[in-house]
């Protein structure tokens, strides 16, 4: 079986894009699996996203802030799909492998209200992935990925 794997992409890769992989690795979606990365990385993950998390039972104890560019060394993962979380996108997002998507979640890190913040930020996470599944765009009869917006 050929699985085919998706990177969610944050320009620190330490939030949104770690939860998003997180999410999407929990939903053991047949032939799938999912990476994060960032293009300005912190290597540190943020507190609160892990704290986010772990209240909601997911597993945190393999997640690592990583560069984009290790995705893109010979014997790297092939990626079919990149799913950018910012709002703001690389400069040199036409070179990223894949087909493209971008999803709109604010960034949690500094916000008033910490705990809603990032509450908010792995709920709508969590709302996108299970569209992505319930849309059937990630079954191996549904080749072509539609982009969404």
């Amino acid at each position: 079986m050929n699985i085919r794997s998706v990177l969610f992409v944050g320009r620190r890769n330490a939030a949104r894009s770690l939860m998003a992989e997180t999410c999407f690795n929990a939903a053991s979606i047949h032939g799938w699996r999912a990476f994060s990365a960032g293009w300005q990385t912190e290597h540190t993950i943020d507190r609160n996203a892990i704290r986010a998390l772990r209240a909601k039972g997911f597993p945190t104890d393999s997640l690592s802030s990583k560069p984009v560019s290790i995705f893109r060394q010979p014997g790297a993962p092939v990626i079919q799909l990149c799913v950018f979380m910012d709002v703001d996108l690389p400069k040199d997002v036409s070179d990223y492998p894949a087909q493209r998507e971008h999803w709109h979640i604010s960034d949690p890190h500094g916000l008033p209200d910490v705990k809603a913040a990032y509450d908010s930020a792995l709920e709508e996470i969590t709302r996108r992935i299970s569209g992505m599944i319930l849309s059937g765009r990630l079954s191996a009869s549904h080749v072509p990925l539609a982009i969404a917006s």
